[in-house]
């Protein structure tokens, strides 16, 4: 099956393909944030959560980034700890795909 990206050069009648690495950030970054926190935090009952969430961990932030995060999360209308987990899963498959 070609990927996503070929099948798109193709549409685009690219001659060359190549991968640009980039970081997401800014307001379509955040907006997928948004849409991703909607679809994988679900309530049974009680405080949503994430079912495939398994371990608890206590994990130390300097007071700067926790302080982001209850100002992120606030926008984003979640827990900052909720937040935190999934921007913690995003670096580490970051990091996967870049090793």
């Amino acid at each position: 099956m070609a990927k996503k990206t070929d099948r798109i050069g193709r549409a685009l009648g690219a001659t060359r393909q190549f991968s640009v690495n980039t970081r997401a950030s800014g307001p379509l970054a955040w907006i997928q944030l948004r849409e991703e926190i909607g679809a994988r935090l679900s309530s049974r009952g009680g405080r949503p959560s994430d079912p495939e969430w398994k371990l608890r961990r206590v994990i130390p932030f300097k007071k700067s980034s926790w302080d982001f995060l209850q100002q992120t999360s606030g926008k984003l209308r979640v827990n900052p700890g909720h937040l935190a987990a999934m921007l913690l899963e995003r670096g580490i498959e970051s990091f996967k795909k870049h090793r």
